[in-house]
Order: structure tokens, then C-alpha cells, then sequence
């Protein structure tokens, strides 16, 4: 079963704006409904591996938007090792190789930290509608498709992320 739907948090970002997002059943953007049937797929034929299943022919033009990270042996952060131009534009920063927390302020990272690891130990998908907000004006609205993945070395887990914003 897809990951509960969760109460809306937020998250302060800077004045004036914060982040308001919740966990959704199901995505409604078109290409993150894309991503995740195509990792449905993969899964109901055993598993989803990064270097055999992404890149690959069916979500190439998603990769823009898809990142890849990797759960250190404690658990303590997320290595990137793989940010599309949509994640590295999100960060305004080259983010392939450096690690999670880097890029986050400290209660915000934990968050997302214990989502993606939240992810791992299910085994289920995570979608999260997001929305940058000032006041009750919408800034920026995304989703977010959080998926747990097989390493190239066939015995780690990885988390695969895919950020798809709204027009």
C-alpha cells in the first residue's frame, strides 16, 4: 500500500515564505505519474537497479529531474550521486558528490533525512505534494516521487527522488 497521507507541515524557509506539504496517495503531475509507474513496472519484474533501469530509454526525459542518493553505512546523511538540471537549478548549486545536509538548513534536512530512510525501510513510495508559500499565495508548486532503489552492486539500497513543478 502507497505511503499514508500525512497532515500538512510546514516548514519555515525565510520571511515571509514557508513551505507547506503533505503526503499524497497517489501523484497527480504527469511525469511523476510516469516515474512512478515506470518504477511500478520494474518492481513487479524483481527490481529496480540504478545503472540498469536509469538511465534508460523510458524516463530519459525525466532524468532532468531526478536525483539519486545514497544512505551513508550509519544512516547519518544522503550522498548525491546523480542531480538532474531541475534538482541543481532547486539548489542553485552543483549538489552530485556532496551530501544532503549540505543543502538544507538542520530541521529541514532532518525531515528530509527521515523521509528518505522512512522509504527505504518500507519499501514504498512517497509522494509529496509541496507548495512554497507567501502568506496564502502560492510561490511554487512541486511534487515530490521518493522511491527506494537497488545500488549498482546489486546489495545496497538507494533513494531515487523526482521533483516535478507545476506550471
Amino acid at each position: 500500500m502507497p505511503f499514508q497521507v500525512a497532515a500538512t507541515q510546514m516548514i519555515a524557509l525565510m520571511p515571509g515564505l514557508r513551505e507547506d506539504f503533505v503526503a499524497v496517495a497517489e501523484p497527480s503531475h504527469p511525469d511523476a505519474r510516469k516515474l512512478l509507474d515506470y518504477w511500478r513496472a520494474r518492481m513487479a519484474e524483481g527490481s529496480f537497479v540504478v545503472g540498469r533501469d536509469i538511465p534508460a530509454r523510458p524516463i530519459a526525459k525525466l532524468l532532468r529531474n531526478l536525483a539519486i542518493y545514497e544512505p551513508l553505512p550509519d544512516g547519518s546523511d544522503l550522498r548525491v550521486r546523480l542531480a538532474g538540471d531541475a534538482i541543481r537549478t532547486r539548489f542553485d548549486a552543483i549538489v552530485k558528490g556532496g551530501m544532503l545536509s549540505e543543502f538544507f538548513p538542520a530541521a529541514e534536512f532532518e525531515q528530509h533525512l527521515e523521509g528518505a530512510l522512512g522509504v527505504l525501510r518500507s519499501g514504498e513510495p512517497r509522494i509529496i505534494d509541496s507548495r512554497l508559500m507567501r502568506d496564502d499565495v502560492v510561490e511554487l508548486h512541486l511534487e515530490v516521487v521518493v522511491l527506494p532503489v537497488t545500488a549498482p552492486d546489486l546489495a545496497g539500497r538507494w533513494v531515487l527522488v523526482g521533483v516535478f513543478y507545476f506550471d
